[in-house]
């Protein structure tokens, strides 16, 4: 049962950002075509801090959910209702605290881009648009959201998720080509969201009759609560700063920079998504195991999990690395702003953020499965200490490319940390493994991001020559990889292999 469930999680998961990746891909084309990169620039400037925003969520989410495998997996009713009574006070306490911070931003936010785009009205308006989504969690979805990603069941919230991508995607489009405002094209976003988060809450009531959300809070259960907003923070930071520091440091051409930095970062962060979706989807099922101490199967599982997640990373990237550069100059062919898309150097540095990031995601699930969210915060804090001095003394002279080499750094810091960190407390004995799978992989997508820069032609002014040429690279790529672990690992790769086996079954 564990690991059909994980299966259905990690798949839908997978569908998922898959679904997203294109969406956020196709969507901005006509965006920025329609409105300009100024004003893409804003919205990607205004999401950012929002999400800083979101610290207020205050670590409920992650906590909660921690809380909950333990009696979930004892059937105590009595405690689960306690617990998610709790993150249903806790999500409405900061509810009310995100939108005292939306209301001091719709005030003071457009002074800082006003040099750009002169109306006021339309920035506040866009502002409070694209806020909905954290008022709909917040106040309604939060508390659904903690249950069921406990209950081994985030596929529900996956497949909702899908179709409402899907629907805005196609709505959006079609406005867009009938030259809908922008404001009425995130407003349609918007809409679905709360469309999408209606239906999970039906699904909630029906499926668990027995959950009673306005129980006695047991709030004693939240002791996680502070040590897991920490890591947001640092996330958040981490993840974050380039766009807030480019908002605020740079000269007058800052939201054509932002607007260059969000679609590369529209290619990094959906396949990131898509790598982070496995591992999430893995969460619950390793913390069902860790707080049954199963550590011989841990082990195990982690061991195996590790290999087939770092050959993915490696072929992911390696395709990244040698085919983004033609897929921004053909994406960006019909833009008419005159903002410069092309850069070789983004290309790398968002190629390598993105392995670097990557890598640390079997030993992190592992962290957060375990709730070690107190034993790991000071490391967090070196991470975000790491990135914003670098970043600062780098934007000035470099631009973006300074806050890319502050994230690289952190990243390449914080990485090496949650390897040794799980080696140590939850898979010991495979720190040896793991590096030795990090150097041969790393070698051998060097030598094959070389061969298809040097083949794959670095200019196109067609979808299908890209399209072929990214098809004929992936398949070097995975078969190239794929050997290399074979041969220095057979037996987890017949290992593989059998699991794979037994997923097509079923």
């Amino acid at each position: 049962m564990r690991t059909k469930q994980a299966f259905k999680n990690a798949s839908m998961s997978l569908v998922l950002q898959v679904v997203l990746a294109l969406s956020g891909i196709i969507i901005p084309r006509f965006f920025i075509e329609l409105y300009g990169s100024a004003v893409n620039g804003l919205v990607s400037s205004i999401s950012q801090f929002i999400s800083y925003m979101a610290l207020v969520e205050a670590g409920i989410g992650a906590a909660g959910t921690v809380a909950l495998y333990k009696p979930i997996a004892d059937k105590n009713q009595g405690k689960i209702n306690g617990i998610v009574s709790a993150a249903r006070s806790f999500y409405l306490r900061s509810g009310m605290i995100f939108l005292a911070l939306l209301v001091v931003l719709i005030i003071f936010y457009p002074f800082a881009v006003q040099n750009e785009i002169k109306n006021i009205s339309f920035i506040r308006t866009m502002i409070f648009v694209l806020a909905i989504n954290g008022i709909v969690d917040y106040f309604y979805l939060g508390k659904f959201r903690v249950l069921l990603m406990a209950d081994q069941k985030g596929y529900i919230i996956s497949l909702a998720q899908i179709i409402g991508t899907v629907l805005m995607t196609v709505v959006c489009i079609i406005l867009m080509e009938v030259g809908a405002s922008a404001l009425m094209v995130k407003g349609t976003n918007a809409a679905i969201y709360i469309f999408r988060s209606l239906i999970i809450g039906v699904y909630v009531r029906k499926n668990y009759p027995n959950v009673n959300f306005k129980d006695k809070p047991l709030f004693s259960e939240f002791g996680q609560r502070w040590a897991a907003l920490l890591h947001q923070i640092v996330g958040m930071i981490v993840n974050n700063t380039a766009i807030v520091l480019m908002t605020l440091m740079l000269s007058e051409n800052a939201l054509a920079e932002i607007s260059v930095f969000s679609v590369y970062n529209l290619v990094a962060y959906s396949l990131y998504s898509v790598m982070n979706s496995i591992s999430a989807g893995l969460g619950s099922g390793f913390g069902e195991v860790i707080s049954k101490g199963e550590t011989e199967v841990l082990k195990r599982s982690f061991k195996s999990y590790e290999y087939a997640f770092f050959l993915m990373t490696f072929i992911v990237y390696a395709c990244m690395a040698a085919l983004l550069y033609p897929f921004i100059g053909l994406y960006s062919a019909t833009f008419t702003d005159g903002v410069n898309y092309l850069r070789w150097s983004l290309v790398a540095l968002f190629t390598l953020s993105g392995v670097l990031q990557c890598l640390r995601l079997p030993g992190l699930t592992l962290i957060c499965a375990a709730g070690h969210y107190k034993e790991t915060q000071t490391r967090a804090i070196a991470e975000a200490v790491i990135n914003i001095i670098v970043s600062l003394v780098l934007i000035k002279p470099l631009g973006v490319v300074g806050v890319l080499i502050g994230m690289c750094t952190s990243y390449l810091y914080r990485t090496a940390d949650v390897i040794i960190y799980s080696a140590k407390h939850f898979a010991k004995g495979t720190l040896k493994t793991s590096i030795l799978r990090i150097i041969r992989n790393g070698i051998t997508t060097g030598l094959v991001i070389a061969l298809g820069i040097w083949l794959i032609p670095t200019y196109t002014d067609s979808w299908l020559v890209l399209i072929l040429s990214a098809f004929g690279f992936g398949i070097t790529a995975l078969i190239s990889l794929v050997a290399v672990n074979m041969i220095f690992e057979p037996r987890e790769f017949k290992s593989l292999l059998g699991i794979a086996k037994e997923i097509i079954k079923k």
